[in-house]
């Protein structure tokens, strides 16, 4: 069976086997387990990535999941490229954590699924400071008296958070080649008219609605909306659990299975 869920940020508490127990399925050896984004697993090589990567190499189920904002995408790049049931990969434990990559259809359990990770960060009201910058120190020391959020660039925050045109053109080479038709699209975030339409409802605060703009990831998305045909979009991204529609669902903290199974 396969099942998703939403953004982790490092944190790995629901898939805990007292947590597990809490659900009305079990997972088991031959199920998977799509992030929806922000896994958060890769962002500094140190003993932490070592537990939890040990760990989570250890649970029943496979976890899939395609990239969000919050990752650490020199890492990424770190592990190679492969093929793996139609589409590319990057294997972060072998047959365990899978990164799905973007702009590829894959075939599992006999579903076709559409993968495109990436979001612009909202949280960078402070600025993206560059560590190289000569006004480094001045800059980083007026973003925290004002109290806003803000990364630095190669630390919290990396540019390929957006895709570039060769993964867009990709894309849709790949959905060519399948009539642009799927059954199912996981990606971090929302096309800019679904955003626009999430940001109107109360579940988001106001500060948290005003923050999400239009850019070339959530155009590209629009654009698959007018001309793709899929059973169900899914997407994690905004931190909260939502059924936006009959076809969008937004994810967090749940774990869901696939609808249509």
């Amino acid at each position: 069976m396969i099942y998703l869920t939403g953004d982790c940020h490092g944190d790995f508490y629901r898939f805990t086997k007292r947590q597990r127990l809490k659900l009305p399925f079990l997972l088991g050896d031959n199920d998977y387990v799509i992030v929806c984004g922000d896994l958060g697993l890769l962002w500094a090589k140190d003993g932490e990535f070592a537990y939890n990567l040990e760990w989570l190499s250890r649970l029943p189920f496979t976890i899939l999941w395609v990239q969000g904002n919050h990752e650490n995408y020199d890492l990424i790049a770190e592990y190679p490229m492969e093929m793996w049931h139609g589409g590319k990969v990057r294997h972060i434990a072998r047959d365990k954590i899978i990164l799905l990559e973007r702009g590829q259809v894959f075939c599992i359990e006999g579903k076709n699924f559409f993968t495109f990770g990436g979001a612009s960060s909202h949280d960078v009201e402070g600025g993206i400071l560059d560590m190289n910058s000569p006004t480094y120190a001045q800059e980083k020391k007026a973003a925290r008296k004002s109290g806003l959020s803000y990364r630095i660039k190669g630390i919290s925050w990396w540019e390929q958070e957006l895709p570039s045109l060769a993964e867009i053109q990709e894309a849709r080479k790949n959905l060519s080649n399948v009539g642009y038709c799927v059954d199912y699209v996981v990606t971090h975030c929302l096309s800019s008219s679904m955003q626009d339409l999430l940001t109107q409802y109360p579940i988001l605060s106001r500060r948290v609605r005003s923050s999400y703009k239009a850019d070339i990831l959530t155009d590209f998305f629009d654009e698959l909306e007018k001309k793709l045909k899929y059973k169900q979009w899914y997407c994690g991204h905004y931190h909260v659990t939502f059924n936006l529609d009959d076809k969008h669902a937004i994810l967090y903290k749940d774990i869901v299975p696939l609808v249509g199974l």
